[in-house]
């Protein structure tokens, strides 16, 4: 590993500190994995792929409405809860958790880099 994904990593682990949050990675807003911190069952590469139709989804709608960008982006489900943030100029922060760990409270924390 480099020193570079080493240290994408160590910003990753406060994430995955908090109980019942499964993953937390970086990725590039095509999908591509850049670093991740999951569960061994996650399937981080699959996820981030369909996340990457999300950012683009977000992005359109921002457009639709009038709006540069989109910031973040919440998805709550039954069992698990996704959110979507800013990580710097580049990368988006994925984080994916038990809904009582991961609520839409994380953006705050997440704001960027």
């Amino acid at each position: 590993m480099s020193e570079q994904s080493d240290a994408l990593l160590d910003k990753l682990r406060p994430y995955r500190a908090t109980p019942g949050i499964m993953a937390a990675m970086l990725i590039q807003r095509d999908g591509f994995v850049v670093a991740a911190d999951t569960d061994e069952s996650f399937g981080a590469d699959a996820v981030a792929a369909q996340v990457a139709g999300v950012i683009d989804i977000g992005r359109r709608l921002a457009v639709e409405l009038g709006q540069a960008s989109t910031r973040y982006l919440t998805i709550e489900l039954d069992q698990v809860n996704v959110v979507l943030a800013p990580f710097g100029a580049e990368l988006m922060l994925v984080l994916v958790g038990e809904p009582p760990a991961l609520t839409c409270e994380y953006r705050i924390a997440a704001g960027g880099s």
